[in-house]
């Protein structure tokens, strides 16, 4: 495993950092655009910038209290096209932002204790897009394999086909299942919180986890 993640290590590529900051001004100017535009499709422009950071490396955001209030005042395929091209705009700043992330230590002993991780590195080298569209469309750890493709240089286009193959009919059953249930607003903002403070908390953890793993590491021997 710490030769796939060594890949990581180094500066992002310069193609995605320059791909992810035009990805990131052409989001933030049309969803502004859109917002003023199309007044009664807000909704829908919000749950689009909510669903940028809640995909965005390993979020504590909890994407489905969002969705489900969108999908109380849009249509379900509008709910679905929105959330997956938040997606769309996570996994390109994603190609350039996870390599920082695992660089840092900030969790390398997750990965490295994860059984999930090992079970994925383990199919990603046989069938890496059907691994990816699983692990997009099932309530999957969704992280795993991202991290094993950004790290394997996975093109970036079938990366995000992928992720648009799985994530329009998940967003779009959920939404037509939020339709059905109609959930109180007050209970979603609860939810969301309460998801939020669990991943909060597990982010925490796996800090500390590292920390105190780098602490017992000997230094290494000066060189000759």
């Amino acid at each position: 495993m710490s030769e796939t993640l060594s890949g990581l290590g180094g500066p992002p590529n310069r193609r995605y950092r320059t791909l992810a900051i035009a990805t990131g001004v052409v989001a933030l100017v049309g969803a502004g655009v859109l917002w003023f535009a199309l007044p009664d499709r807000r909704p829908l422009v919000g749950y689009f910038l909510y669903a940028i950071p809640a995909h965005l490396l390993i979020s504590v955001l909890a994407n489905e209290p969002a969705l489900f209030a969108a999908a109380k005042v849009a249509p379900p395929a509008w709910v679905a096209i929105a959330g997956t091209a938040g997606c769309v705009v996570a996994a390109i700043l994603d190609y350039a932002l996870i390599g920082w992330f695992v660089n840092h230590r900030l969790i390398k002993t997750e990965l490295d204790d994860s059984r999930g991780f090992q079970v994925a590195q383990r199919f990603f080298a046989r069938a890496p897009f059907l691994l990816i569209v699983v692990s997009a469309f099932f309530p999957l750890p969704f992280y795993p394999a991202k991290i094993l493709a950004i790290a394997r240089d996975y093109p970036l286009p079938r990366f995000v086909a992928a992720v648009i193959l799985a994530r329009i009919p998940r967003f779009y059953l959920l939404a037509l299942a939020g339709q059905k249930v109609k959930a109180p607003g007050g209970a979603l903002v609860s939810a969301g919180v309460a998801l939020a403070l669990i991943g909060s908390w597990g982010v925490w953890r796996t800090i500390r986890r590292n920390r105190q793993k780098k602490g017992l590491t000997p230094p290494a021997p000066p060189a000759s």
